[in-house]
């Protein structure tokens, strides 16, 4: 694990493969909250302010070219909001990962959402510019609900990026999974969380303790110190490592809502690559020669937390395979899941 001032990620020498099984470890899958129809259906949504939207959706998954390009650095403030990518996002019912029907349909409180980003700034000292804690962060919501699809687009729209970034990255992150669980609430380890606390790392128990609040005590799970530092579909990290100075319970912030909405986890991903793509991690410098408008540096840093290194490299190559090969669109994605255990049953999907 590397960590930097104000941004915590996670470094592994080897590069994981992909984490996929067949559909002969199929076990028990959430109830979807959404079924197809015919070509095209009609669906009510709640959008983020609560007003019911008439939309009419098709079965199709997403097209193979995307709907969303790269909006220029200069373009940052003229970004679309949330709420009018809503209507911006191409509507269907081709879900993939019907596991993540709840967290899908989670929105988390904004009030609550920003106080801990308030409370943490990142752009003291230098490490970033201060509109990382004046416009980005107080940007992210995870105020949309929909298919796991649609979030990656509705994402996509409101930070000006491509929509097929954010698919390929999460194939890496979690194989499109939010936070798969056993039946007794027990995490699938790599399936929408990971990176474990290491054994008797400074300020563990804290941070674990302060993951218990909120429903669950993975130290219970994995034993004492040692917890979850990663969660989401898109591999959104909680843990701040109090070497890098004081954070309320050794947090960035961002838990439980990475935790329990896709929304939020898909939002604050690409609100970090938008604020990287810029040019505001200032704190990069540190580990190469960062540059804006290097997204691809940027999906590197997410992963590794320096720039250009080996380990950020080959998490871009590996990312980019699943780009090129649209991994999202092969015939067997849908089947895609974590095994059963003889010990703790099959997956179900969030509660």
């Amino acid at each position: 694990m590397v960590y930097f001032l104000g941004h915590p990620f996670r470094s592994r020498s080897a590069a994981p493969g992909l984490r996929v099984l067949r559909a002969g470890a199929a076990g028990v899958i959430a109830a979807a909250l959404l079924t197809c129809g015919g070509a095209g259906v009609t669906r009510l949504d709640v959008d983020a302010h609560t007003d019911l939207r008439m939309a009419t959706v098709s079965h199709r998954p997403p097209a193979r070219a995307g709907y969303f390009k790269l909006a220029a650095i200069g373009r940052w403030s003229t970004l679309p909001s949330g709420r009018t990518c809503i209507g911006r996002v191409h509507r269907s019912t081709w879900e993939p990962r019907k596991d993540n029907a709840i967290p899908n349909h989670r929105m988390p409180n904004a009030a609550a959402v920003h106080h801990p980003f308030k409370v943490r700034p990142v752009s003291g000292g230098g490490s970033a510019d201060r509109r990382w804690d004046t416009w980005l962060l107080q940007r992210v919501t995870g105020h949309f609900t929909g298919t796991t699809d649609e979030i990656f687009q509705w994402a996509a729209c409101k930070w000006g990026l491509p929509d097929n970034l954010l698919r390929a990255i999460a194939v890496r992150e979690s194989t499109w999974y939010q936070y798969e669980i056993y039946r007794s609430g027990r995490p699938v380890l790599d399936w929408g969380m990971g990176d474990m606390m290491p054994p008797h790392t400074a300020g563990a128990i804290t941070y674990c303790r302060g993951l218990a609040q909120h429903g669950r005590d993975y130290q219970r799970d994995f034993g004492t110190g040692i917890c979850p530092q990663t969660f989401s579909i898109a591999g959104v990290m909680s843990w701040q490592s109090p070497s890098l100075g004081r954070m309320p319970g050794n947090q960035n912030g961002t838990f439980p809502f990475n935790r329990n909405s896709t929304a939020f986890a898909v939002d604050y991903l690409a609100s970090q690559l938008r604020g990287c793509y810029n040019g505001w991690e200032h704190w990069l410098k540190d580990t190469g020669r960062y540059v804006r408008g290097d997204l691809w540096g940027c999906v590197g840093a997410w992963y590794a937390g320096d720039w250009h290194s080996s380990d950020a490299n080959g998490y871009i190559h590996r990312v980019r395979s699943e780009l090129i090969n649209r991994t999202w669109l092969e015939a067997d994605w849908p089947k895609v899941r974590p095994a059963c255990s003889k010990r703790y049953g099959c997956p179900t999907g969030s509660h």
